[in-house]
């Protein structure tokens, strides 16, 4: 790395930028997940029946841990970019003696730790309700690294694309919001009629619950594999896409 300091201190900045609002950046969204937990949980959970020997709680919470890691991991280094050409310092960014490959790392590792936070945050609160069986740890891990690095390069390129707020807004809510839920957080994709039932299997969001769930309960509904392949390709081609457009500086030299 041709300047590991430069790149440290820009790290610094993303995290230090969401660390100083953590009520709106940490707290509010696992405060959100939470009442999904309460209202859908603990109001659902005695009238709907075991889903294939676990209770509905322990079939919800990976979903839940999955909504955090995406929201945050999306919305970090969209919201910075956005914010950098509201401010007109977007200029800073391209002038700055880093490489563009120093600059990717340090944004996409600032939307990588706010997202892991939120993710064990919620995670390690769903304990005091619920236990589990833990199939594979290592799974677990993997598969909530790269859902992170997924929505970490979806973010920086829909930061650089967007002109404002409310082009980002609309990629969450018209985009990723409908994905999540159709994604299978709370009830199985597999229970979901006809189809839409087939082209919920088409939602990558589907394949990285699964490979969650499966990794805290053993249950999967899609082959692990195939969710596994699925989940890597799409995160190397995001990766690919988002840094040859910060490289080319798309929306970014004007």
């Amino acid at each position: 790395m041709a300047n590991p300091r430069g790149t440290w201190t820009l790290f610094k900045r993303e995290t230090q930028r969401f660390l100083k609002v953590y009520m709106q950046t940490i707290l509010a969204p696992v405060v959100n997940n939470l009442l999904y937990f309460a209202v859908f949980g603990f109001s659902m959970h005695k009238a709907i029946p075991d889903i294939q020997g676990i209770t509905y709680l322990q079939f919800m919470v990976p979903g839940l841990v999955i909504m955090g890691l995406v929201n945050n991991a999306y919305q970090n280094p969209s919201s910075s970019i956005i914010l950098m050409k509201y401010q007109g310092i977007i200029g800073d960014l391209l002038s700055i003696p880093l490489k563009t490959y120093e600059i990717f790392i340090a944004f996409i590792s600032s939307a990588l730790l706010r997202s892991f936070i939120v993710g064990l945050v919620t995670f390690i609160t769903a304990l005091f309700f619920v236990s589990f069986p833990y199939t594979s740890v290592p799974l677990i891990l993997i598969s909530a690294f790269l859902v992170s690095l997924f929505f970490s390069f979806l973010g920086l390129f829909v930061g650089i694309w967007a002109k404002e707020f409310d082009n980002q807004m609309f990629i969450q809510t018209f985009l990723i919001m409908p994905l999540t839920f159709l994604g299978g957080v709370f009830y199985p994709v597999s229970s979901l009629p006809g189809v839409i039932g087939t082209i919920a299997k088409f939602d990558p969001i589907v394949h990285m619950i699964n490979l969650l769930r499966y990794g805290f309960t053993g249950i999967q509904e899609i082959s692990i594999s195939l969710s596994m392949t699925v989940l890597v390709t799409i995160t190397v081609a995001m990766g690919i896409i988002s840094y040859f457009t910060l490289r080319s500086g798309w929306k970014l030299k004007n």
